[in-house]
């Protein structure tokens, strides 16, 4: 009896003494830096991104702690999402969605699972388009088009990581319109930006924010947006649509952390990125760079990415470039 009561009395303990542990670790978080991962290379749309979330919630005082963005590059997403897969449990380490590493767990290249993830809110919905240099003989994607369907792979274009937003978009374009290009993959937005600006390649796709350093200083020349309808900020762009082929594509940005990240931790990123969200500083940076605002909860974000992820797969499939070997 008294051996049951001992058992008893030491099983209260250790239940309050974890939970004062989890109290001082919610009172006390963050107490130590924090890591944004990032799948691409620097200099991409999503390594701009995330550098300028991580600034603005230091500058703003919304996080206390150095934030350091880490650049992990490799398998198109697939090294980033093993990465966070192995920090189950943290509270210190988050990482920027795309249509990219979302694409790893569809082809099986990650060890992450969607259900392991631990979804933090959705920001926005990035703009891309096609892009060249301002001396391509191209003035817009209809001429691409006629030229490609007489040069079939005569026409080059560059995207950064497998089954990322400009290889779907260059994907859904050679669909719609009944064209073989030659994609050609630079491991990077950054890198097939340069690619295309040194004349590697006919062109690239991307986002405003990747290019919008040369589009002022008349070094490249869109060629259509992807948008479903024209941006108020560039009236006189056609979208893919209206030239005649039915392609459109949208980016979502938001975040997410590894399995199973402690819910007091989970609440302190949705308060913060929900007041970064609704700070001037954040309205003003999507007013510049062209970025549609498109905030949602950490449980509707779940629910938009599964489904985005249902229409990814079929680009994913057909693209075929993750077929496991025989």
């Amino acid at each position: 009896m008294q051996r049951k009561i001992l058992s008893s009395v030491l099983a209260i303990m250790f239940c309050v003494g974890a939970m004062i542990i989890t109290l001082d670790a919610k009172a006390e978080y963050p107490d130590q830096p924090i890591e944004f991962v990032v799948h691409s290379s620097p200099g991409g749309g999503s390594d701009l991104f995330s550098r300028t979330v991580a600034h603005m919630l230091e500058t703003q005082g919304l996080v206390k702690q150095k934030i350091n963005v880490n650049n992990r590059t490799g398998g198109s997403g697939t090294v980033a999402m093993n990465y966070m897969k192995s920090k189950a449990g943290s509270a210190y380490v988050l990482m920027q969605f795309t249509s990219s590493p979302l694409s790893t767990m569809i082809r099986g290249t990650s060890k992450m699972k969607l259900e392991e993830i631990t979804f933090l809110p959705m920001m926005t919905m990035d703009v891309n388009m096609a892009w060249t240099r301002s001396e391509s003989k191209f003035n817009d994607m209809k001429e691409v088009i006629a030229y490609a369907k007489k040069h079939p792979n005569g026409v080059s274009v560059a995207y950064g990581s497998t089954a990322g937003s400009e290889h779907i978009c260059a994907h859904r374009i050679s669909k719609a319109a009944g064209v073989k290009l030659n994609m050609v993959g630079f491991g990077g937005g950054g890198p097939a930006a340069v690619a295309m600006l040194g004349g590697h390649v006919d062109f690239s796709f991307g986002n405003l924010e990747e290019q919008m350093g040369q589009l002022e200083a008349g070094k490249v020349k869109s060629l259509g947006t992807m948008t479903p309808e024209r941006l108020s900020q560039m009236p006189d762009l056609p979208t893919m649509l209206e030239q005649g082929i039915n392609a459109t594509f949208i980016q979502p940005r938001g975040f997410w952390a590894p399995p199973n990240m402690p819910d007091y931790a989970v609440k302190f990123w949705e308060d913060a990125l929900l007041k970064l969200y609704k700070s001037k500083g954040f309205q003003d940076f999507l007013k510049k760079s062209y970025m549609e605002g498109a905030y949602m909860t950490s449980a509707d974000t779940k629910v938009y990415i599964t489904k985005f992820l249902k229409e990814l797969k079929v680009d994913v499939d057909e693209l075929g470039a993750f077929k496991k070997k025989k």
